[in-house]
């Protein structure tokens, strides 16, 4: 009696004629030669037997031989249609015997099949009055409380590991699995694996590339009874390697966003899971997703709020909650631009110190900056840095104004008044008045941040900065000296006297330099 073997896992699909016998593996000497790595040397035998038709057996291959997706310990008598998988080749079995009724089997779920298979259960759930079988009720009971208390374990928990440690562990005690794995999406949308829980093994199991591209493009669940049958899965390889049976796959979804997947397999029975064991597994990867969701939202309050505590010392409030929020952007990096540097410092202050206790300079200190602070803000400036009493800031850098002089100049003369309030009460309170020095220049710099891997700070660098540092230490108390580059800027609005030319260190040419007296007088028409 003819039979034909069509081998269909191969990339040329071909036909073998079987005439008694036939052997099927790598090796060149078999009957039928198996192109195919998981195949053994000499993997199975097909044969003729008179009493029962064509037989198949295994010949101890090292990954087994299946028929209708079921292994087979030893012998499978075969019929017309069967379905055979050896390695990663799939197959299928005809010949032209005659069937008997008695023989007939259904394709979908074999005898062997049904005796593996849990316990028959509704595939969704019913009203506790319409379940006759209290059994049901109990299996029912047990996956909802399981769930329940899923949600209660995590509870604030915002890190992402634990969070999905914690799902897989209790997903567990509901689906009877080999091996369960969750993919979170990271940087590219690329799945990394999380948490997994694969027995006897420490290493992250091998995920189906074919599994995965389906969800990512489908965004649907999978619930696969039988692998090996499921045309969705006719190209993966790897859960063929692996002997996967049965297989619930699960998207993590938040608006269409695919945030991960949830996998469980079974690399023992076919058909184990039901429609009811999807929608618990759905309903825990929606829970997921929420926890996910949370979790960014949480981190994101968290760094928005130490983002904007970082830059409230050095922008003002506006101007740092628009770099909070995106509308504004400070580029990170070292980049050559035009700014303003104006430094401030207490004349004397030495010898008003020697006088004071050490909490009484740092609480004068702090007063007086918070004075000048206010004032820079007002003019959209950035504080670089407090050096003892000085104090450094910057306009045209790391927030860009074209009219980056005008505002540090109007700033300087807005210090010098409220300064004056400042040193008002001070006298009230039979204290020494605080009087300053201002230096003011324009010019090239280099602007960025700088420090190490662990401590970085937004400062500026180059001549520029040394030259109006070198003017702020040669003002007389309560004057305000700006460098000529500055004073090309501001000289139609500020009242200015030329001063003597400067020296300044490592310059070879003095530095020309004004006295701002104050704004000029704006004579409006009659």
């Amino acid at each position: 009696m003819k039979g034909v073997l069509s081998v269909l896992g191969q990339k040329n699909a071909r036909e073998c004629e079987i005439r008694g016998m036939a052997t099927l593996g790598r090796s060149a000497k078999n009957e039928i030669r198996l192109n195919d790595p998981a195949v053994s040397h000499k993997h199975a035998m097909i044969f003729w037997d008179e009493s029962r038709g064509y037989v198949i057996r295994d010949l101890g291959s090292s990954n087994g031989t299946f028929v209708n997706g079921q292994k087979i310990e030893q012998e499978q008598i075969l019929r017309k249609g069967d379905k055979i998988t050896l390695g990663m080749t799939r197959c299928r079995f005809f010949c032209d015997m005659p069937v008997k009724m008695e023989d007939t089997r259904n394709d979908d779920l074999t005898t062997t099949q049904i005796q593996k298979i849990l316990p028959s259960s509704p595939e969704k759930f019913l009203p506790s009055g319409e379940i006759d079988d209290i059994s049901v009720l109990r299996t029912d009971y047990e996956k909802l409380r399981v769930t329940y208390e899923l949600q209660r374990d995590i509870g604030f928990e915002r890190n992402i590991d634990r969070i999905m440690d914690k799902i897989l562990k209790r997903t567990v005690e509901f689906l009877n699995y080999d091996r369960g794995v969750i993919l979170i999406a990271v940087q590219n949308g690329q799945l990394k694996p999380i948490a997994f829980n694969t027995p006897g093994k420490s290493e992250s199991p091998i995920i189906s590339s074919t599994l995965i591209k389906y969800i990512q493009k489908e965004k649907k669940s999978i619930l696969s009874t039988d692998t090996l049958m499921d045309e969705r899965l006719q190209d993966a390889d790897s859960i063929i390697f692996q002997n996967v049976r049965s297989t619930l796959c699960v998207p993590i979804l938040y608006q269409q966003e695919l945030l991960g997947i949830i996998i469980v397999d079974s690399l023992k029975t076919t058909k184990i899971y039901t429609e009811k064991d999807l929608e618990l597994l759905v309903s825990i990867a929606n829970r997921s997703a929420e926890f996910i969701i949370n979790s960014r939202m949480a981190r994101k309050i968290e760094q928005d709020a130490a983002t904007r505590e970082r830059f409230q010392r050095l922008l003002s409030p506006a101007l740092a909650e628009m770099v909070v929020s995106g509308q504004l952007k400070v580029k990170k990096g070292g980049q050559s631009t035009i700014a303003t540097v104006l430094f401030i410092d207490i004349r004397g202050f030495t010898s008003m110190s020697e006088n004071m206790e050490a909490a009484e300079v740092l609480e004068m200190l702090n007063a007086f900056f918070e004075v000048l602070v206010e004032v820079v803000f007002q003019y959209e400036g950035t504080v670089d840095k407090f050096i003892g009493d000085c104090m450094m800031v910057i306009w045209g850098t790391p927030v860009y104004h074209e009219d980056h002089a005008i505002r540090a100049v109007r700033a300087a003369l807005g210090m010098k008044k409220s300064l004056k309030e400042f040193n008002h009460h001070r006298l009230l309170c039979g204290e020494t008045p605080v009087s300053v020095g201002i230096g003011i220049n324009t010019g090239s710099l280099v602007a960025g941040y700088m420090g190490s891997s662990r401590t970085m700070s937004y400062s500026v660098i180059g001549d520029t900065v040394n030259i109006a540092s070198r003017l702020c230490s040669v003002a007389l108390p309560d004057q305000i000296i700006i460098s000529d580059s500055t004073f090309h800027y501001v000289c139609h609005l500020v009242n200015a006297v030329r001063l003597d030319s400067i020296m300044a260190k490592g310059k070879q040419k003095p530095i020309k330099a004004f006295n701002v007296i104050g704004k000029k007088q704006t004579v409006l028409p009659a």
